[in-house]
């Protein structure tokens, strides 16, 4: 059996980021956040917004 991939909408990323909904349409529109088409919404992969995050860390100097 293959593992179920979490969709979210643009609202629940914007939720889990705490930033606007508006933010994650320009981070999408923009190709900055992996999405997938189904039908004619839009949904992201919780896997892809965790991946992403690691990628937006920028660690300590120390």
């Amino acid at each position: 059996m293959r593992p179920m991939i979490e969709l979210l909408t643009i609202k629940e990323v914007a939720e889990l980021l705490k930033i606007s909904q508006m933010s994650v349409r320009r981070l999408q529109q923009g190709r900055h956040l992996p999405f997938i088409k189904v039908g004619g919404s839009i949904r992201f992969a919780k896997s892809d917004i965790v991946e992403y995050l690691k990628k937006q860390r920028i660690d300590s100097i120390q």
